[in-house]
C-alpha cells in the first residue's frame, strides 16, 4: 500500500512533511489540491479540512507535527529528533512554538499580499494544472478569495499587524540563536531547524524545486519580501536547505479530481 501525501504544492506546513519524507528517503505519492476546493475531499478523507494529510499505508495522519512523529517512529534513520532527551525536548518545544505562532504569522504576512494577486497565487498552487483547470480555478477565485482571506487571517487588520510584528521578531531571534553552532539545538540538524527553515522558506526563496518562488513575481509580493530577503535568518534558511534538504526523489505526482489538480509526473 502506497504512502500518499495530500498537500498544497506551495505551502510551508506541507513543506515540513515533504522535507521529512525526502530526508528519510520514503517513496511516496503526492496529491496536490487547490485552496478552497480542497475542503470537501480532505474532510472526507481525514475528518478535518487542513493539509498536509499523510496516508501512511492506510493510517491517516493529519498535521505536520503528527506526520513528522509518525515518520520518525516508522523510519528512525536518519532521525530528526535529537538522541539526547534534553535536546529532544528543546527541539520539540521549538517545533511546537513554530507551528502555533511563527508559521501562522508568516502565512498571514504572505497572504496579505497574495490574496490580491489571483494569477500569481494560481501559479503557486496550480503550476502543474492543465489549462482548463487553471481557467476553472481562476474563474472561481472571487468565491475562493473570501475563504482564503479568512482562513489565513488577513481579514482583520489588527491580526495582520500583529503577524508582521511576530515575523520580524522571529527573524531576529533565529539569527541570534544559530550564531554559535549554526543550529537551533546543539550542534546538529534536527526537527527544530527543519521546522523553522520550512516555515520561513517562502521568504528565503531557497534554491529547491519544492519551495522555489515562481517568476515573474508581482510588484506587491516583491515589495513584501524585499525588506527581509537579506536578513541573516533567511541566509541561514537558505544554508539549511542547501545542506539538509534532499532533492525531490522517489516521488510520483498523481492525477486527481474533486478539489485536487493533476500535477503531471514527478522526478
Amino acid at each position: 500500500m502506497a504512502v500518499v501525501l495530500h498537500q498544497f504544492a506551495y505551502s510551508h506546513f506541507n513543506e515540513k512533511a515533504r522535507w521529512v519524507l525526502a530526508y528519510k528517503g520514503v517513496e511516496h505519492v503526492r496529491k496536490n489540491y487547490l485552496p478552497g476546493p480542497h475542503i470537501r475531499p480532505i474532510k472526507k478523507l481525514s475528518g478535518q479540512q487542513q493539509t498536509p494529510v499523510l496516508d501512511l499505508e492506510g493510517q491517516i495522519i493529519t498535521g505536520s507535527a503528527n506526520i513528522v512523529h509518525a515518520l520518525e517512529q516508522r523510519y528512525p534513520r536518519p532521525g530528526v529528533y535529537p538522541g539526547n532527551p534534553r535536546l529532544q525536548r528543546r527541539a520539540l518545544e521549538i517545533q511546537s512554538r513554530c507551528d502555533a505562532e511563527i508559521g501562522p504569522a508568516a502565512r498571514t504576512v504572505l497572504f496579505s499580499a497574495l490574496v490580491h494577486e489571483a494569477d500569481y497565487l494560481l501559479n503557486l498552487f496550480a503550476g502543474h494544472a492543465t489549462g482548463a483547470q487553471r481557467w476553472w480555478y481562476r474563474a472561481k477565485f472571487p468565491l475562493a478569495k473570501r475563504m482564503i482571506a479568512r482562513t489565513n487571517g488577513v481579514k482583520d487588520p489588527a491580526n495582520v499587524r500583529i503577524a508582521f510584528e511576530i515575523f520580524a521578531r522571529t527573524l531576529d531571534q533565529v539569527a541570534g540563536a544559530v550564531e554559535e553552532t549554526g543550529y537551533l539545538v546543539g550542534d546538529a540538524f534536527s526537527i527544530a531547524d527543519l521546522t523553522t527553515a520550512a516555515l520561513l522558506a517562502p521568504y528565503a526563496n531557497p534554491d529547491h524545486e519544492d519551495m522555489r518562488r515562481p517568476t515573474p513575481v508581482p510588484k506587491r509580493v516583491q515589495d513584501l519580501v524585499q525588506p527581509y530577503c537579506h536578513h541573516p535568518a533567511l541566509d541561514w534558511v537558505r544554508n539549511v536547505y542547501a545542506r539538509h534538504r534532499p532533492c525531490t526523489e522517489n516521488v510520483q505526482l498523481e492525477q486527481n479530481a474533486d478539489g485536487s489538480m493533476p500535477a503531471g509526473t514527478g522526478g
